[in-house]
C-alpha cells in the first residue's frame, strides 16, 4: 500500500500528525509512506523513521500535483485540508481521506466566546478520521526520534555537565504566543539550575540580552545556534520545558520531561495542549480563564489586537510554583 501524508505546516501541527504515521506502519508495516510538506519543515519529518519519502512542496501546485499522480498512491491522508491540499490531491488516488477541521467552531469561540468546542485533542481526533484503518492508538514506539546526525551532547554545551538542567523555549511564530521578557527575567531569577535557552536566529538578542542579565547563573543561549531537530536533542536531555504554545512544546510532549506551558491568547481547548497517551502529573498548563478578550485568535498575532497583551501578563510565583 503506498501512502502519502499531507500536512504543509507548522513544526508542532507537522510533529502531531507522527503518531498516526507511526500507528499506520505498526499495522501495516509493508506500507510504503511518503510525506507532502513544505520545504523549510522536510529534515523535521528525519525526526519520524516510519516515512519512507519526504517530499517538498516548492510553492506550485502543478508540479506537487503531477508528482503526486505520477506516484500512483493508493490512499491519500489530508490531515492539513485547506485549498491547496485539496487542489494537489483531488482525484489523485484511490482513496482520499481528509481531516475535519473545527475552524467554523474556533471562529465562534475567537470572535464571540461561545465554546461549542469538543474536549479530545487533536492527535485523537487524527486517529478518528483514519478509524477504519484500525489503528492502535497505543504505539509501542516513539514517533520521534532525533537522528544521529542531530543528536547534541550536553558537555558541549554546558561547561560542567550539570545534575539536571532546564530549557526555555523563547520563540513562537507569533508574537503574542511568546513569553515576555518581562516575566522570563522573574522567573529565571527564582531558578537554581542550569538553563539552556532555545530558539532560532529570530530570539538570539532576547537570549543573550537573559544571558547578559544573569551572569552569577549558569544559563547558555542556544537560539539560533543550533536546528529544531538539534534543539530538540538539547531538549530531551533536560528535566523541564518552560514555554509557550510552541512547537517545542509539541516535540517535549514525546520526551519523559515535565512541561510548563504558558498560554496567551491561544488556548489548549483547540486541542492542541501537550500530547500525553500517558498523563504526566507533572505537567502544568497556565493561563488566564477570567480574561474575556481572550482566545483572540486560533493562531496568534505579531502583537496584541488590544494592545494591552494581559493575557500573556502572568505571575512569576504562579509560574515558579508550577516549576516546583
Amino acid at each position: 500500500m503506498k501512502v502519502l501524508f499531507i500536512r504543509f505546516s507548522s513544526i508542532g501541527d507537522i510533529v502531531l500528525t507522527f503518531p498516526v504515521v507511526t500507528a499506520l506502519k505498526e499495522k501495516y508495516p509493508k506500507s510504503h509512506i511518503s510525506y507532502l510538506s513544505k520545504n523549510t519543515f522536510i529534515h523535521l519529518l528525519s525526526a519520524n523513521k516510519d516515512i519512507d519519502l519526504s517530499h517538498a512542496y516548492n510553492g506550485s501546485l502543478s508540479t506537487a500535483r503531477k508528482w503526486i499522480k505520477d506516484q500512483k498512491f493508493d490512499l491519500i491522508i489530508d490531515l492539513h485540508k485547506n485549498i491547496r491540499s485539496i487542489s494537489v490531491s483531488a482525484m489523485n488516488a484511490k482513496k482520499i481521506v481528509r481531516f475535519k477541521k473545527l475552524n467554523f467552531r474556533k471562529k465562534l469561540f475567537t470572535s464571540f466566546k461561545i465554546d461549542v468546542l469538543p474536549d479530545i485533542h487533536i492527535v485523537d481526533r487524527y486517529f478518528e478520521t483514519l478509524k477504519y484503518l484500525g489503528l492502535n492508538e497505543s504505539i509501542t514506539r516513539s514517533p520521534f526520534s532525533v537522528p544521529t546526525d542531530d543528536q547534541v551532547e550536553v558537555k558541549n554545551i554546558f561547561d560542567a555537565i550539570p545534575n539536571k538542567f532546564y530549557c526555555i523555549a523563547l520563540g513562537a511564530k507569533f508574537n503574542t504566543k511568546k513569553i515576555p521578557y518581562s516575566v522570563l527575567v522573574k522567573v529565571i531569577d527564582q531558578i537554581n539550575v542550569p538553563i539552556a535557552l532555545l530558539g532560532d536566529s529570530n530570539d538570539a538578542e532576547i537570549g543573550s540580552k537573559l544571558q547578559d542579565a544573569f551572569k552569577n547563573k549558569t544559563i547558555v543561549n542556544c537560539a539560533g545556534n543550533y536546528n529544531i531537530l538539534q534543539s530538540a536533542s538539547i531538549l530531551q536531555q533536560s528535566a523541564k520545558l518552560i514555554t509557550g504554545d510552541t512547537g517545542l512544546m509539541h516535540i517535549a510532549s514525546f520526551f519523559e520531561l515535565d512541561i510548563i506551558s504558558i498560554w496567551g491568547n491561544t488556548t489548549p481547548k483547540f486541542g492542541m495542549s501537550p500530547y500525553r497517551k500517558i498523563s504526566n502529573p507533572n505537567d502544568v498548563i497556565i493561563e488566564k480563564h477570567q480574561l474575556n478578550c481572550r482566545p483572540c485568535s486560533k493562531i496568534g498575532y505579531d502583537q496584541c489586537p488590544k494592545g494591552h497583551f494581559k493575557c500573556m501578563a502572568h505571575e512569576p510565583t504562579e509560574i515558579i510554583k508550577a516549576i516546583g
